[in-house]
C-alpha cells in the first residue's frame, strides 16, 4: 500500500499536525542551519536578485498548487456525483424488482440483486477504502444479476425497464471503479514536493537581518505548503480517509429489504 493510505488512516487533526510539523521543521530547521553555519561573507551578494527570483518561483509554484487542488477537488466532486447517481439507480432498480406483480417468478432476480447489494457494501467499498483493485468476485456478483434477469425471461415492458436500469447502473459502477483507482501520478507528486523544497531553499538564502523574523517567515511559509499538501491528500482518494464516500444508498436498500420482510 502507498504512503498516502497510511496517512489517510490517521485522524484528520493528527495528519494535519504531522504534515505541518514536517514542512515547518524543514523550513525552520533549514533556515537555522543556513544562518548558523554559512558565513555572512559567503552569502549571495545579490539579495535583491534572489528576492526577484524567489517571487517568480513562488508565483509559479502557487499556480501549480492551485491547479492540482482544483484537479483533485473536481475529481472528488465527480466521484461523489457518480456514486450518488449509481446509488439512485440501485434504489430504483430495487423498487422495480420488489414491486413486480409476479413475486414468485421475480424471486431469483431479487435474490441475485440482494446478494450484489450485500457484496457492494461489505466487499467492494471496504476494498476501495484500502485502495485495492477489484476482483473477479466483484464482477461475478454483478453479472449474477444480469444472468438471473435473463434466465427469468419475463418478456414484458417492466423487464425491459429493469434491463435499462441495470445497464445504466453498470455504467456508473464502472465510473466508481475508475474513480477509486485514479490518483495523482507520481511524477506530479515529485514536481509538487521538489517545487516546495525549491521555494523553501530560496526563502532560506534570503539575507534577512533579523534571524527571528527569518525563522518565523519561513516557518509560516512551510506551514502553508503543508496545509496545501494536506488538502490534496484528503481529496485525492475519494473512497479512503475520514471524508470518504460511503455506500449510503446501498445501505438504504438493505434497510428497505429488512423492512419489507
Amino acid at each position: 500500500m502507498s504512503l498516502s493510505y497510511y496517512l489517510l488512516q490517521l485522524p484528520p487533526v493528527v495528519m494535519l499536525c504531522l504534515l505541518i510539523a514536517l514542512f515547518a521543521g524543514i523550513g525552520v530547521g533549514g533556515t537555522f542551519v543556513y544562518r548558523k553555519y554559512v558565513r555572512p561573507d559567503t552569502r549571495p551578494a545579490g539579495n535583491e536578485v534572489i528576492g526577484d527570483v524567489f517571487a517568480s518561483v513562488g508565483a509559479l509554484y502557487g499556480l501549480l498548487l492551485g491547479f492540482v487542488v482544483f484537479l483533485v477537488w473536481d475529481s472528488f466532486n465527480s466521484a461523489q456525483i457518480n456514486a450518488n447517481r449509481e446509488g439512485s439507480l440501485a434504489r430504483t432498480l430495487y423498487r422495480a424488482i420488489r414491486y413486480y406483480p409476479d413475486s414468485t417468478r421475480i424471486a431469483p432476480v431479487m435474490k441475485a440483486y440482494s446478494e450484489y447489494v450485500y457484496h457492494v457494501v461489505n466487499h467492494e467499498y471496504p476494498r476501495m477504502e484500502k485502495m485495492k483493485s477489484f476482483t473477479k468476485e466483484d464482477r461475478r456478483a454483478f453479472n449474477g444479476v444480469y444472468k438471473s434477469l435473463e434466465n427469468v425471461n419475463l418478456g414484458d415492458s417492466r423487464t425491459d425497464l429493469m434491463f435499462r436500469h441495470l445497464n445504466e447502473l453498470a455504467t456508473y459502477r464502472s465510473l466508481r471503479q475508475l474513480d477509486a483507482t485514479t490518483e495523482i501520478p507520481g511524477a506530479i507528486w515529485l514536481a509538487l514536493l521538489a517545487g516546495g523544497v525549491l521555494v523553501l531553499v530560496f526563502a532560506m538564502i534570503l539575507d534577512v537581518k533579523s534571524g527571528r523574523l527569518h525563522l518565523i517567515a519561513n516557518g509560516l511559509l512551510s506551514t502553508f505548503v503543508g496545509l496545501i499538501i494536506y488538502i490534496i491528500l484528503m481529496l485525492d482518494h475519494p473512497f479512503t480517509g475520514s471524508i470518504r464516500i460511503e455506500p449510503t444508498d446501498y445501505n438504504q436498500i438493505m434497510i428497505m429489504k429488512t423492512e419489507d420482510m
